[in-house]
């Protein structure tokens, strides 16, 4: 039995008297919990947007980093078909030549040969022609002329596998810098 029926039971409160107390604290409770709820409903609203605004800022930085990756791998694919077309183009291999003209390759582990004719040999020697990495297959190595080496050296150089400094060819320079202090 409730405080309020032994009150009614002894006759202390009246019954209008008591149904109006029981409606005042229906009343104060759903007073209490209606000021609680939008300041409870704010807290939350307040930590669901700054969740929201945590995620969102967590996709702009994975969208930021994609975007990079996405401009790397496009400017990668550029450079390399801009290397292969000018390597093509300026390809100076000889089907015919039979003087093999040994090099190291990039990373000086391997000895690498190519077929060149007297002229080239002599090219190479001077600086005038260059040996780079073709991809066509794993031993390609086109001769190419020094200015297209030289461009190609800009924007791809682990593509320029030997390039000598360029000189005039003349033992006479190569006297005249041995005598010189």
């Amino acid at each position: 039995m409730s405080l309020r029926d032994e009150l009614l039971k002894a006759g202390l409160v009246s019954a209008d008297k008591a149904k109006k107390l029981g409606s005042d604290t229906r009343k104060q409770d759903y007073q209490r919990k209606k000021s609680k709820a939008p300041a409870e409903e704010a807290a939350q609203q307040a930590e669901m947007r700054r969740q929201a605004e945590v995620e969102a800022t967590r996709k702009r930085e994975r969208d930021r980093q994609l975007n990079l990756e996405r401009e790397a791998e496009k400017r990668r694919r550029e450079h390399s078909a801009r290397a292969r077309q000018l390597i093509d183009s300026h390809r100076l291999n000889h089907p015919e030549a039979e003087i093999l003209y040994n090099f190291l390759d990039s990373d000086g582990h391997w000895i690498r040969a190519i077929r060149v004719l007297p002229p080239q040999r002599q090219g190479l020697a001077t600086g005038r022609l260059a040996v780079v990495r073709g991809d066509r297959h794993e031993f390609d190595f086109p001769l190419v002329p020094r200015d297209a080496a030289l461009k190609l050296a800009e924007f791809a150089p682990e593509r320029v596998l030997l390039l000598h400094p360029e000189s005039d060819g003349s033992e006479s320079d190569v006297d005249n810098q041995s005598e010189t202090p």
